[in-house]
């Protein structure tokens, strides 16, 4: 009786107050909502919101743009001899999943150098070293499975500072000599192990978090319910007819 007379005094107000009710399914789609955020970041890896740069978003930068042959000079190049500049310039050796497209239907062999030079900015790095210029080289060590040893010369500030790929070291007896001159689009395949995740401290916060706030917002809905049942009660031939 007493949940046919709420049934009968909830369809009042939505025959009256159809924005109340609108109101009233948000706050329940809402609750759901943060019940299954919570279940699933409880039982799932979930990138950190809070790390804007790591080694896969820097290395996708680079992908966007075209690597060349290098000449000699260019493959004796490096930064200038300023004190300042090498005291804040670093060099990394890391082996990523960096690959080539065909030139003149070929793939580049094993040993390839391939170079570029780029400022920060152009990479969406930012920071008071962002404008000085970035130099990188990559070798082709298997194109089979796609691997490269990428040598990048840049200030020690703006590189990430989280996970880092495998170190590689480049030999002068890997130097494959190709014509200078002739450049390759580069594709960057995204390594899910240099993500920043969140620990599970963390997600088991964020997911207490969330059930709290699903709780709270059920609570909203149960008191909508009481108080539409008593400011909206069944008109007196209706309860006769129940």
């Amino acid at each position: 009786m007493v949940i046919c007379s709420l049934l009968g005094s909830l369809r009042v107000c939505l025959e009256r107050h159809p924005p109340l009710v609108t109101f009233f399914f948000c706050l329940l789609s809402f609750a759901v909502a943060s019940f299954g955020f919570s279940a699933y970041i409880k039982s799932h890896e979930v990138q950190n919101p809070d790390v804007k740069e790591d080694w896969n978003s820097l290395l996708q930068s680079l992908a966007q743009l075209m690597f060349c042959v290098p000449n000699k000079t260019q493959e004796n190049a490096t930064p200038p001899p300023s004190t300042t500049i090498a005291e804040s310039h670093t060099t990394v050796s890391i082996m990523v999943g960096l690959t080539f497209d065909l030139h003149n239907g070929t793939d580049p062999p094993n040993g390839t150098h391939l170079s570029l030079t780029v400022n920060g900015t152009k990479l969406g790095l930012r920071g008071p070293d962002a404008q000085e210029p970035i130099h990188v080289l990559a070798v082709i060590m298997n194109s089979n499975s796609r691997e490269s040893c990428l040598s990048i010369i840049a200030p020690s500030s703006i590189l990430p500072k989280t996970r880092q790929p495998l170190t590689c070291v480049i030999e002068e007896r890997d130097m494959h000599l190709q014509e200078p001159g002739i450049c390759y689009q580069s594709h960057y395949q995204t390594n899910p192990a240099l993500s920043s995740m969140l620990d599970q401290a963390d997600r088991a916060l964020c997911s207490q978090r969330l059930l709290m706030t699903g709780a709270f917002l059920l609570c909203l809905c149960a008191m909508l319910c009481c108080a539409a049942s008593l400011c909206y009660p069944l008109p007196r031939e209706k309860v006769g007819q129940i």
